[in-house]
C-alpha cells in the first residue's frame, strides 16, 4: 500500500491503452486467467470473469482472486485513489474464495473481501469496508445486509467457459458474413439485412444444440448491437427492434440504447415510460452461478433515472419514478404513483416546498420577524424539523465527523453516524441503561441500539411533535422508547437510574445560566455511582454560551477525557455542503433558506466561520459522576 505521484500511473494507463486488443475474447473466457497471471496477478482456480478491460488499469501485481470468485458485468476495479494531497493512493486488492461482485460495483484499493462474500448491484466496496465470511453487501458506502447466502452447491454452474478456438472462429464467420452483406447490399442492405438476420437467429436460438453455433449466433448479435444498433438509440426503430425479439413493449416509450433490457422474450413494458441513459431492465440473474429467469413488468408511464438497475422478477404498478443509483431488488413490486431511491430502494415521498402558513408552531411570530441569537434559531429548528415527516434524506441533526483523509459523498448520514462513533469511542452501551437528550428525529438512538445492544435507551426532547415522529419511525425496535421531558428542567427519572447519558449538539441552545446549572443537577441526580455523561458541542473562545466547564461548576462531574475535533467536524461539513445545499434547495423556499443554511453550519455561515477562524472550537467531553471515593483526603 502507497501513494504514486500523478505521473507515476502511466504504466497503467498503458496498459489499459491496449483494451481494445481483448474484441476477439469473449466475456468468461479462459485466457483471461492465464494473462492475469503472466502479468503477475495472483489469480486462482476456477475464476470466471467477464471482462478483463477493468483488471487491466489495475497494479497487476496487487490484484489476488482467490479460487471461485466471479465478476459480472460493468464490475469496476478502481487502480488509485485521489487523496486530498493530491496523490494517486494504491493497495492490494483482495477477493476471498467464491466471492461474486455483481453489475456495476466499484471495488476501490484496500478494499479485501472474505470468502463466499457477495457484493451487490451498484455498490462500492473500499478499504473500510470490514466483510465476514458469507456476508451480502449493498450500496454506497458498501453495509451489510441482514441476510447471508445459502450454501454454495458444488455441482452447479451455468456460467460456461468459453473455448479460444470456439472465439476464433465465431468472429471469423460473424465479420465475413457482415462485410459480405456491406459489400454485397449496400448502405441500406447493410442495414436492413442485418436487422432480419439477428432477429431470426435470436427466435431460433432455443432449438440449436450446438455450442459453436449459440456462439456464432452470440457474435453476430454483438456485431450488430456494436456497429448497427447506436443508430437506432433514442428512436422507436429500436423499439421495433426490441419487439421483433419479442419483447412486449407499448406505445410512446423511449429507451436509450440496446442494452436498456436483457432476455426480451420475458419484458413487459407498457405506454409512455422513459428509461434514461444507464438504465438496465434484467429478466435473469446469476445466483452463485446458477441462471435464474423471471418476467419483469414496467407498468405506464414509468420514469427510470440514469444509473438504476430493475432486477428479474420485479412488477411496476405504473407511474413509477426510479432516482438515479435506484437498485430494485428481485420479485420487488411497486406500488402505483410511488417513487423510489437508493441500493436497495426505498420509498421516498416527495413534498412539495412548505410554505410559512404550514408551520403552525408558537414561534411562528418570532420567524417572522427575524433572529436576534443562533440559540433561538436552534430551538426553532428542532420544532420545525418534524414537519418534514416523510423525507428520509432528513435523518440525523447533527455536524457529522470525518477522518482528514477521508472524502464520501454521502447522503445517508455517514457522518453524523461517525460523530456519535467518536461520541462512544471509549465507553461501551452493552447492556446500559441509555438517556440521550435532544434526540432529535430518533436516528442516532435507532443507530445506537442496533449496534450496541443496550439494556434500555430513552430518547428525550421538549417537542411533543418530535418525540410523535420518533415513535412512529421506530416503534418496533425493543429496548427503545421515546419521551417528552425538558432536560433543563426535570429528567423524568428515578435517581440513579440511568447509567450514561449522551448529549449531541444540546447545550448551545440552553441560553439561561440556570438552566445550565439545572441540567449538570439533574444529570448527577440520575447517574449512577460512575456514570458517565459523553458529551459534544461547540464552545466559544470568549466565553459566551455553554462551555465545558459550565457542565461542571456544580461541583458533581468530574472531565474524564477532553479532545479537541473541530478540525474533523469542519472537515465533514465541507464534505456534505453540496447535499446538504442541495437538500435546502429542494425542500426549503428561497426566502427560508438562510435560516436553514445556518442551522446546518454550511460554510459561509456564521457557525462555521467561527470555529475556522479559531473563535469557538468543538470538543468531545466524556464527564464522569463524581462520588465519595474521588474527594481528596485531608
Amino acid at each position: 500500500m502507497g501513494s504514486l505521484g500523478p505521473h507515476d500511473s502511466n504504466e497503467g494507463l498503458i496498459v489499459f491503452s491496449f483494451h481494445h486488443a481483448w474484441v476477439l475474447p469473449t466475456g468468461y473466457h479462459y485466457l483471461y486467467s492465464y494473462v492475469l497471471r503472466w502479468l503477475g496477478a495472483h489469480i486462482g482456480e476456477n475464476v470466471k470473469i467477464t471482462d478483463i478491460d477493468t483488471f487491466l488499469s489495475c497494479p497487476i501485481n496487487l490484484l489476488k482472486l482467490e479460487i471461485g470468485v466471479t465478476t459480472f458485468g460493468g464490475v469496476s476495479i478502481v487502480p488509485t485513489e485521489l487523496t486530498l494531497s493530491g496523490d494517486h493512493r494504491v493497495g492490494q486488492i483482495m477477493l476471498g474464495s467464491h466471492a461474486n461482485l455483481a453489475n456495476g460495483c466499484s471495488i476501490l484499493p484496500g478494499s479485501c473481501l472474505a470468502s463466499e462474500t457477495m457484493i451487490g448491484n451498484l455498490t462500492r466496496i473500499s478499504r473500510e469496508t470490514k466483510s465476514k465470511y458469507g456476508e451480502v453487501f449493498m450500496g454506497i458506502p458498501a453495509r451489510a445486509m441482514p441476510v447471508q447466502m445459502p450454501v454454495m452447491p458444488k455441482n452447479q454452474d451455468h456460467i460456461e467457459i468459453i473455448p479460444f478456438w470456439h472465439s476464433c472462429l465465431s468472429h471469423y464467420i460473424s465479420k465475413c458474413l457482415l462485410l459480405s452483406i456491406y459489400s454485397f447490399g449496400g448502405l441500406v442492405g447493410g442495414s436492413i439485412i442485418p436487422t432480419m438476420l439477428v432477429c431470426g437467429l435470436y427466435r431460433c436460438r432455443s432449438y440449436i444444440c450446438y455450442q459453436i453455433i449459440e456462439q456464432i449466433i452470440a457474435r453476430v448479435s454483438q456485431d450488430y448491437a456494436q456497429f448497427i444498433c447506436p443508430f437506432l438509440d433514442n428512436t422507436q426503430w429500436l423499439i421495433r427492434l426490441f419487439r421483433a425479439y419479442g419483447a412486449h413493449i407499448g406505445e410512446n416509450t423511449i429507451m436509450p440504447d440496446i442494452s436498456s433490457i436483457t432476455d426480451y422474450h420475458s419484458m413487459t413494458i407498457g405506454d409512455n415510460v422513459r428509461l434514461i441513459v444507464g438504465t438496465q431492465i434484467q429478466g435473469h440473474s446469476f445466483e452463485q452461478r446458477i441462471l435464474k429467469l423471471a418476467p419483469v413488468s414496467i407498468g405506464n408511464s414509468c420514469v427510470l433515472m440514469s444509473g438504476s438497475i430493475v432486477m428479474t422478477g420485479c412488477k411496476l404498478m405504473g407511474n413509477n419514478r426510479l432516482y438515479p443509483l435506484t437498485l430494485i431488488m428481485k420479485n420487488d413490486q411497486l406500488s402505483w404513483n410511488t417513487h423510489w431511491k437508493g441500493i436497495p430502494a426505498q420509498s421516498y415521498t416527495v413534498k412539495a416546498k412548505l410554505s410559512r402558513p404550514t408551520i403552525v408552531h408558537d414561534d411562528l411570530v418570532k420567524y417572522q420577524q427575524g433572529y436576534d441569537t443562533i440559540n433561538e434559531l436552534f430551538l426553532w429548528y428542532e420544532r420545525i424539523a418534524s414537519v418534514y415527516t416523510s423525507i428520509n434524506e432528513l435523518q440525523f441533526m447533527n455536524y457529522g465527523y470525518a477522518d482528514m483523509d477521508e472524502y464520501i459523498d454521502d447522503h445517508t448520514g455517514y457522518y453524523s453516524r461517525k460523530l456519535y462513533e467518536q461520541v462512544l469511542a471509549n465507553v461501551t452501551l452493552t447492556d446500559q441503561n441509555v438517556l440521550e437528550i435532544n434526540c432529535g428525529r430518533g436516528a442516532g438512538a435507532a443507530w445506537c441500539v442496533h449496534t450496541h445492544a443496550s439494556h434500555s435507551y430513552t430518547g428525550i426532547d421538549p417537542s411533543q411533535d418530535v418525540i410523535n415522529l420518533c415513535q412512529r419511525l421506530y416503534s418496533t425496535i425493543p429496548r427503545l422508547s421515546f419521551v417528552v421531558a425538558n432536560a433543563t428542567k426535570h429528567l423524568p427519572f428515578e435517581n440513579e437510574s440511568v447509567d450514561i447519558i449522551l448529549c449531541i449538539e444540546a447545550t448551545h441552545a440552553f441560553d439561561e445560566p440556570i438552566a445550565i446549572t439545572q441540567f449538570a443537577n439533574e444529570v448527577f441526580r440520575v447517574l449512577r455511582p460512575n456514570g458517565h455523561l459523553l458529551w459534544c458541542d461547540f464552545c466559544y473562545m470568549n466565553g459566551s454560551g455553554t462551555s465545558v466547564y459550565d457542565l461542571i461548576a456544580n461541583g458533581e462531574l468530574i472531565i474524564k477525557e477532553k479532545i479537541n475535533i473541530t478540525k474533523n467536524v469542519l472537515h465533514a461539513l465541507d464534505i456534505q455542503n453540496k447535499s446538504r445545499t442541495d437538500f435546502i434547495q429542494r425542500y426549503i423556499q428561497s426566502e427560508e433558506q438562510e435560516y436553514f443554511r445556518r442551522f446546518a453550519g454550511l460554510p459561509g455561515t456564521q457557525i462555521y466561520d467561527d470555529m475556522s477562524q479559531g473563535r469557538s472550537q468543538y470538543w468531545r467531553v466524556v464527564f464522569r459522576k463524581k462520588t465519595i471515593t474521588d474527594m481528596p483526603i485531608i
